[in-house]
């Protein structure tokens, strides 16, 4: 493993319901770059990062996750993220009961949102501008005090998503399709706010996509393609006019030998 690895896959093979999705696929990811991991439909995209991540339905029956030079297939989710890994779902759960305000006060290790009474975000809470700064630079104020994606519009859903995962403050995040379902304002907002993760280079970023939108807005160091539970493909952001152009099946019957 480079000096600069922070995460790698070695040889990752992965079931679900007993079903083969990921076939032996080999990743290294370095910190600080951008990654864009695409493919078809069914390629084992959102399979990989969910593996990674820890999600239980995702078996893995063969090879090795490395996080920082030690394995971390028999650690939990909730072990996973406290270590800097964090995953942004291409569709985020509602969670009734749960305030947004609340649970970005949870998870950001910048803001101690706690009262004397151990209720989050009290009148005198001294955080509690420059929480809702935050709020107001990705464009969700108005969810501050709604339960979590509880009703959220698909544009609202993915920025709440997003500032979740930055709150986290990750060494690596995966964002599952983070361009689905944005109108332009919204994809501006979402690609604003990577571009200046980027340029911080503090963090890594793995983008799933299957379009270049999002991708517009970020230098992407390396781009994956993923087919039928396999990597196929690795090169960098020239090839996706002649991707878009060519469709999946095309592009990669030309390049692959």
């Amino acid at each position: 493993m480079s000096q600069d690895a922070l995460l790698e896959v070695r040889d990752l093979r992965v079931e679900v319901s007993g079903v083969p999705i990921l076939a032996g696929v080999d990743l290294l990811f370095e910190r600080g770059k951008v990654y864009a991991v695409l493919g078809p439909n069914a390629s084992g995209k959102s399979t990989l990062a969910k593996t990674i991540m820890g999600l239980p339905e995702y078996r893995i029956v063969g090879g090795d996750i490395l996080f920082e030079g030690q394995s971390i297939v028999s650690n939990t989710i909730t072990e996973r993220a406290r270590m800097g890994i964090a995953y942004a779902f291409q569709t985020p759960p509602t969670i009734p009961g749960v305030k947004l305000e609340d649970f970005i006060c949870r998870i950001c290790p910048d803001y101690l949102c706690k009262t004397d009474s151990e209720e989050f975000m009290g009148d005198n809470c001294y955080c509690k501008q420059e929480l809702y700064d935050d709020f107001e630079r990705l464009g969700i104020s108005n969810l501050a005090k709604r339960d979590l994606n509880d009703g959220f519009s698909g544009g609202e859903s993915k920025r709440s998503e997003l500032f979740q995962v930055l709150s986290m403050r990750p060494k690596i995040m995966f964002l599952d399709e983070p361009d689905s379902g944005l109108d332009y304002d919204s994809l501006k907002i979402v690609g604003r706010e990577l571009r200046a993760i980027r340029e911080r280079g503090d963090t890594t970023m793995v983008i799933i996509s299957h379009h270049r939108y999002i991708l517009e807005f970020l230098e992407v160091d390396r781009v994956f393609i993923l087919r039928r539970g396999r990597l196929v493909f690795t090169g960098d952001m020239s090839i996706i006019p002649a991707l878009e152009e060519k469709g999946y099946e095309r592009f990669l019957a030309e390049v692959v030998a």
